[in-house]
């Protein structure tokens, strides 16, 4: 499937996001916030990764699929505690790359495989896997649908899938939705709700919970983690750049209080 020029975009501003990643001061402000030891481009933290260990019921027999993995977080490290065969998709090649450097140092490189391509379109035979995770990658896709439905053709009948997403409130109009549509992800806005879209996918919901309180928690870290680091970050990115995103950050954590955009945890299964 052909990516629109947006999704073109999004992709490359994501290689040059991971290209930065790799510094210490944002590996060192990654680690702060979420509570890992990876490169990460979600919100997940350690705790939130190990309920979906729990979730996935993952054990070393599971072929774990991992969508919009980024360099690998968190889905090397659900397949570092459990043991299970992880395949990492997403279209940014740099983070692949860094997932694999990340799994050779771990000794793990055998549970890995790694493929570049589209979670609208997946290469995969249909029932590849007793597993998927994918965290907060739908609120950055145009598609939503047609990516869970894909993720629902590529996992088997006993399989289940654990995500988080962030999406805006409801019933939004007006400046309201006008600062919810600029705090969220770039393609945060959804023509349904995500019950219907799973249900309408072929996806029963387990387990549905508001994690915002969480996500509010974490950009608050980030936020002081980012002026604890200001002077280093300043020769990272230039001091123009810098200010922009400190300012958009604030601006996020106060749509977040407001309860402008939400954050959410889904457990599925197929129905």
């Amino acid at each position: 499937m052909a990516l629109s020029l947006a999704e073109e975009k999004q992709t490359a501003r994501l290689n040059e996001e991971f290209r930065d990643a790799q510094s210490p001061v944002l590996q060192a402000i990654s680690n702060q916030v979420c509570g890992c030891c990876y490169i990460g481009n979600s919100w997940t933290t350690r705790s939130e990764a190990d309920v979906m260990i729990e979730h996935l019921r993952l054990t070393a027999s599971h072929d774990l699929l991992d969508i919009g993995a980024g360099a690998g977080w968190p889905g090397l490290y659900l397949a570092l505690q459990t043991g299970c065969a992880v395949t990492l998709l997403d279209l940014p090649e740099i983070g692949l790359r860094l997932a694999e450097a990340r799994a050779e140092a771990d000794g793990m490189a055998s549970q890995l495989s790694t493929v570049q391509g589209d979670a609208a379109d997946m290469p995969f035979p249909s029932d590849s896997f007793s597993a998927i995770s994918h965290s907060d990658v739908l609120c950055c896709l145009e598609d939503k649908l047609t990516v869970l439905r894909e993720c629902r053709r590529v996992i088997n009948a006993d399989g289940r899938m654990c995500f988080t997403v962030i999406r805006l409130a409801d019933g939004l109009i007006g400046t309201s939705m006008d600062r919810a549509v600029q705090a969220g992800p770039e393609f945060i806005r959804s023509n349904a709700r995500f019950p219907s879209m799973l249900q309408s996918a072929g996806w029963q919901i387990i387990q549905q919970d508001d994690i915002t309180g969480a996500f509010l928690a974490s950009t608050e870290r980030m936020i002081a983690a980012e002026k604890k680091q200001s002077e280093s970050l300043r020769a990272l990115r230039g001091d123009e750049a810098n200010e922009t995103v400190q300012a958009n950050l604030r601006f996020r954590l106060q749509a977040i209080a407001d309860r402008l955009i939400l954050r959410e945890f889904f457990s599925v299964v197929p129905a």
